[in-house]
């Protein structure tokens, strides 16, 4: 019995050493950042995607990693869907296949991604994490309209819908959320997402094949405190080098919305539809060229002042633009795949849907979006 007490004291005094050791001893920090790049490119963008992955193999090279972790999934129309890592290993970087996926993933479907999230954030633990969405992109617009829109992501005939995207991700916050697809900073889509981040980086107007200029913007990536601002900024300097000059780029301030929109429920809450469809649309700053036929999207600031009652309300309204949009650049030029170049001449870094009388499948369909029902007061 003394014996068998004496083995008893002896291995709870190896499982207090061990304890203690574990628990003092200088363990690896966890990553301070995981960044997955979400590249759905089973489309006519699918022969950029390996440029832009070159790209963020450079950025990586330059500015390294931070002790961060950086994941990329990727579908193109050529080879098989994977996720890899990317690491630097004696200043080049390297890809380390985690898994390869069959030719039936939807790569455009909330389940694909959310299954993609959670095994990144399972097997790569960090105190952060940072969002690229690589795609298509329409904003808000719904997909089922016509055949060329299409909300997010595009996967043979296949898209999200902005509600079932912004579903998807609420469980989930982000440090950053980057949209590198046409249209995604628009006020609808930055309300819906405004819970999953503390900023959205997105373009209110279309984003050449190109994207992102990744080789410049890694290090703001994985910043101990994330550059948003930089990302964009880089975004613009890229562009306004294009001839003719071709981005629209903004910064969103996540917590900031409830305000904004409280501000424009001030102005627009009380507006009947025969006042919304009297706004002359024809003097908006158009951002969205997807048909000929009509214009869905358009600057933010410049249609909610025009219905401003009084100019307390309109100077309300600005102020509380500014803070939910801490960075905008435009060049004097957007281009557009159907029609080329067109000038942005006003511009607050948020596009916003204006109701016309004459768009009334898309009158109907905007009003199941959380943002016209908190601000237009249905």
């Amino acid at each position: 019995m003394k014996a068998k007490a004496l083995l008893c004291l002896f291995l709870a005094m190896l499982l207090w050493t061990a304890c203690e050791k574990k628990e003092w001893s200088d363990l690896p920090d966890i990553p301070r950042r995981t960044v997955l790049v979400y590249l759905a490119g089973d489309n006519s963008l699918s022969t950029f995607a390996p440029d832009n992955i070159e790209m963020i193999k450079e950025g990586l090279e330059r500015d390294g990693l931070a002790n961060g972790n950086l994941l990329v999934f990727e579908d193109t129309k050529e080879g098989l869907p994977r996720l890899f890592q990317l690491s630097v290993e004696n200043g080049v970087a390297r890809e380390t296949v985690i898994e390869t996926y069959g030719t039936d993933l939807n790569t455009a479907s909330t389940e694909t991604l959310v299954q993609t999230l959670d095994k990144v954030m399972r097997e790569y633990p960090a105190e952060s994490y940072g969002l690229v969405l690589w795609s298509h992109g329409t904003a808000w617009l719904p997909s089922d309209l016509s055949g060329y829109l299409r909300s997010f992501g595009q996967d043979g005939n296949d898209e999200m819908e902005i509600n079932d995207l912004a579903a998807a991700l609420s469980g989930y916050h982000f440090d950053f959320i980057l949209f590198d697809a046409c249209y995604m900073a628009s006020v609808e889509v930055a309300y819906a997402f405004r819970t999953c981040a503390d900023y959205i980086i997105a373009s209110p107007t279309e984003v050449l094949a190109n994207g992102f200029p990744y080789r410049d913007i890694m290090g703001c990536m994985f910043a101990d405190e994330v550059d948003a601002i930089g990302m964009a900024q880089a975004f613009y300097d890229c562009y306004s080098d294009f001839y003719p000059p071709c981005g629209t780029v903004s910064v969103v301030r996540c917590d900031a919305l409830d305000a904004l929109a409280e501000a424009c429920r001030t102005i627009l809450g009380d507006k009947s539809e025969e006042e919304l469809f009297a706004v002359p649309v024809d003097e908006l700053q158009v951002l969205e060229r997807l048909t000929r036929r009509y214009h869905a999207l358009y600057d933010l600031e410049d249609y909610v002042s025009r219905l401003a009652d009084t100019d307390e309300e309109r100077a309300a309204f600005r102020r509380a633009l500014d803070d939910a949009v801490p960075y905008k650049a435009a060049t004097p030029t957007s281009y557009y795949a159907l029609g080329g170049a067109f000038p942005i001449e006003r511009f607050s870094g948020l596009s916003v849907y204006v109701p016309q009388a004459v768009l009334s499948e898309l009158n109907a369909w905007y009003k199941s979006l959380e943002w016209y029902l908190v601000v237009y007061g249905a």
